[in-house]
């Protein structure tokens, strides 16, 4: 009966082991990808790699997506002004 157990018992470690190394190798290479996408978009936006450097270039796209809102809502003013406000935003962020 004690083989039993010992058996199941090792059954269910190696069970666990083997998905908490795919959990493991899945985050792995999901992390890899991110980074490799915020190391080519800052790369190709020649910005640095940091967190708030990223927050204002998505802030700076919100603007302009808000300005194109406004536009096909045919509210001139607005979409001038959150156009106005997205491109001060993404030129203090670009070179």
């Amino acid at each position: 009966m004690e083989d039993l157990f010992t058996w199941l018992g090792e059954a269910l470690g190696t069970l666990i082991r083997v998905v908490v190394d795919t959990l493991g190798g899945f985050f792995t290479g999901l992390d890899d990808a991110a980074a490799g996408f915020i190391d080519g978009l800052s790369r190709s936006l020649d910005i640095a790699p940091s967190f708030f450097s990223l927050a204002l270039l998505v802030l700076g796209l919100f603007f302009l997506w808000r300005a194109l809102r406004a536009i096909l809502a045919r509210s001139a003013v607005a979409a001038l002004l959150w156009a106005l406000l997205g491109l001060l935003t993404l030129g203090m962020l670009l070179p």
